[in-house]
């Protein structure tokens, strides 16, 4: 089972792209989580999580969410491997977003929830006795 749940601040705006030749949406933004723990000196060490969102919840995203808002965010954690062309070999842990809810704002007023949903099934039937 792979399902990761957080809740963070952004590090700066999201930003918005969209996939050459499909057109889907994805936007990219960074978390900041503080460790449950302080140091000796009194600090906590603060963990920057990358996170990936696609379709219309990236577009919800770079419309609703901004540098400074506080998000939850349930998704699955994601490691990609690549090369570089020197031929390094590079490895990126990054959190795919199903869901994400702000929590609170930094600057923004609206407040909105969009979650990925199945298609909507009419489920009314006149014969159910309630």
């Amino acid at each position: 089972m792979n399902n990761v749940a957080l809740v963070g601040r952004l590090t700066k705006d999201p930003e918005l792209k969209y996939l050459p030749g499909s057109g889907i949406a994805v936007t990219t933004f960074t978390i900041a989580i503080d460790r449950d723990y302080k140091k000796k000196d009194g600090t906590k060490e603060t963990d920057f999580i990358p996170i990936e969102v696609m379709g219309k919840t990236a577009e919800y995203c770079a419309n609703y969410i901004a540098k400074g808002d506080l998000v939850a965010l349930q998704g699955s954690i994601r490691v990609n491997n690549y090369q570089t062309q020197e031929g390094e070999k590079k490895v990126f842990t990054k959190v795919n977003t199903n869901s994400i809810k702000r929590l609170a704002a930094s600057n923004k007023e609206v407040e909105k929830e969009y979650k990925f949903e199945p298609e909507a099934v009419d489920v009314f039937d006149d014969e159910l006795p309630f």
